[in-house]
């Protein structure tokens, strides 16, 4: 005999979406503990710039600037989308 979620495609989808959400809800709740806990002032000396920002800015602008350098370094390095292929 067949159960309700073996009939009922929409029954199976629903379930198997129930996972993401708890992760993103867990993932929520993860991120809103690291913003709460760098909301502190602090001061970021960068060449000839002094300013004093909420710590968790300044981890956001590293993140990115990380992110941006570990795109683009392999497309650099091999050459870039105009490189011939062959």
């Amino acid at each position: 005999m067949e159960s309700q979620q073996e009939r009922d495609p929409a029954v199976s989808h629903r379930d198997g979406r129930g996972w993401r959400a708890y992760a993103a809800g867990v993932a929520a709740v993860l991120l809103a503990i690291v913003i709460l806990q760098n909301l502190q002032e602090v001061e970021v000396r960068f060449l000839f710039v002094n300013t004093t920002i909420p710590l968790i800015f300044a981890l956001l602008i590293v993140g990115a600037l990380g992110a941006l350098v570990g795109w683009a370094a392999p497309r650099v390095l091999r050459g870039g989308p105009d490189r011939p292929q062959g």
